[in-house]
């Protein structure tokens, strides 16, 4: 297996490099346009001037993590969207899970290859700034570095499961955007019944159980440590429970794409229980709790958007009896819950 993870990774040396190059090239020019917190001699008097810089070095390096780790899955596993790579891939002398395995952490390497340059870039650009590094504690751009190839893998393995449960490029990339928002969406609507959280309340909490929110929360929080001043809370609960879903999503990876998938889904209907047969009801139910009750001439746009969704499963307009009737029950029961609860 260790010789078939060198192949594959030699023969993808080329566009790493490429894209390191310009993902470096644009992280220099931003670092460049970035100001930091700095003090300045006043010219005027012997006290030092606190410059107020704007930028924390740490929000384009989160988003960055999250570009990279959301678009590998695609580049990596796309194959099984395609019948001749396919047959190609699966006609070599090794096991499905082994292959499986090789393709995962040849993502893995991809992630840490592209986003740790970026990282020691932002980093010597502040430590070699005097002014910048008498007010930051740099130490805590190592811990960032620790806590984001962490998160990384946590959402690379997520992202990747529900790509590969699409049977087209379109279907997997709407899968894991479904996958993504769903558990913030669902927690949102559990806020409302239980607690009867506001509006505003609620739209925090859904920010916490994004998948990608502990990237940002560890932005912030790291940053305001690093410039000595209050930290900011990070939700252990959003951050638990995204973990254990990741985890389910990459043994549950291996498991189905070493044992059930076969060359002739390729380009057919994505029928898997974690795509559009499960997302599409539950999308539709906690859609209309989302939505108040006295602005019910948007419960069409919801049932309307449902349809079209079930259009794109199916590849057609005309959509199969159990989808008209898991669509008229998922109506009703998001109505009735809209109404009465």
């Amino acid at each position: 297996m260790k010789k078939v993870f060198l192949y594959y990774f030699r023969r993808r040396i080329p566009a790493i490099l490429i894209l390191m190059v310009a993902l470096s090239i644009m992280t220099i020019i931003i670092q460049a346009q970035s100001t930091y917190i700095s003090y300045a001699q006043d010219p005027e008097s012997p006290f030092r001037i606190e410059t107020a810089g704007q930028t924390n070095p740490f929000i384009y390096l989160s988003v960055l993590a999250c570009v990279i780790v959301s678009v590998i899955p695609i580049l990596e596993f796309s194959f099984k969207m395609k019948r001749r790579s396919v047959d190609l891939y699966y006609s070599l002398p090794i096991k499905r899970i082994k292959f499986y395995i090789v393709k995962y952490c040849v993502g893995l390497a991809e992630f840490a290859i592209l986003f740790i340059p970026q990282w020691l870039i932002s980093f010597i650009w502040l430590a070699t700034t005097p002014s910048v590094t008498t007010v930051y504690d740099m130490s805590y751009y190592l811990y960032y570095l620790l806590a984001a190839i962490g998160f990384g893998i946590m959402v690379f393995s997520f992202e990747t499961f529900f790509f590969t449960m699409g049977n087209t490029l379109v279907d997997g990339i709407i899968f894991m955007v479904l996958a993504s928002c769903f558990l913030p969406t669902l927690m949102n609507v559990m806020y409302s019944l239980i607690l009867k959280a506001d509006t505003s309340d609620r739209t925090l909490y859904m920010r916490w159980f994004f998948m990608y929110s502990p990237f940002f929360d560890l932005s912030v929080n790291f940053y305001s440590k690093m410039v000595s001043t209050t930290t900011s809370s990070i939700n252990i609960l959003g951050l638990v429970l995204n973990l254990a879903l990741a985890s389910l999503a990459i043994l549950a990876f291996f498991f189905i794409n070493s044992e059930r998938n076969n060359a002739e889904l390729v380009g057919d209907e994505s029928d898997s229980v974690f795509g559009y047969k499960v997302f599409i009801p539950l999308y539709m139910v906690t859609s209309f709790k989302l939505i108040s009750s006295s602005i019910s001439a948007l419960w069409v746009v919801i049932g309307l958007a449902g349809y079209l969704f079930y259009c794109v499963y199916r590849k057609s307009f005309r959509i199969k009896r159990n989808d008209i009737i898991s669509l008229g029950v998922s109506i009703i029961i998001g109505v009735l819950i809209a109404i009465f609860i």
